[in-house]
């Protein structure tokens, strides 16, 4: 049984998909206008990160999960597969969920680590969105921007 569960956000973190994302005029994410963007021409114009390349290979070591704040697609699942991004759970936003990304993230992962099995485990994240970050750490997850990673590798 792995010691350690490692946890990748997918936008800015192991995916690059900045042609699809639009903002609003106070900065934040226009939901509307990114789930107009994910059509799966636009889904498989998305690049992996350096860090995206290291998952399948963490997944050796460590129990995986992806947590996004995306309504996955059947395009979002092949282009994962396409790319050899496999991981043991995949945790992402419900069709008809609107509240923010930190508090979505914050109530699945603390629902799914809850769990017996997953509570003595270390939890590292990989996150590039302030507001994530700080949510997290306060439930116990460490909580990594990737940019450096992504930079290095």
């Amino acid at each position: 049984m792995f010691h350690n569960i490692v946890i990748f956000d997918l936008d800015g973190t192991t995916i690059n998909s900045d042609h699809r994302h639009a903002t609003l005029a106070d900065g934040t994410l226009n939901l509307a206008a990114w789930k107009e963007n994910c059509t799966p021409e636009k889904i498989f114009q998305d690049q992996v990160l350096p860090l995206g390349h290291l998952v399948s290979k963490i997944g050796k070591k460590a129990f995986t999960i992806i947590c996004t704040a995306r309504n996955m697609s059947d395009a979002d699942f092949e282009f994962l597969m396409d790319n050899g991004i496999c991981v043991d759970k995949i945790i992402s936003r419900p069709h008809g969920n609107n509240e923010p990304d930190a508090e979505l993230k914050k109530k699945q992962l603390n629902s799914f680590l809850s769990l017996k099995q997953f509570k003595h485990k270390n939890k590292i994240m990989f996150d590039d969105a302030d507001s994530v970050r700080s949510t997290l750490r306060k439930i116990g997850i460490t909580v990594i921007h990737p940019n450096k990673i992504n930079e290095r590798l």
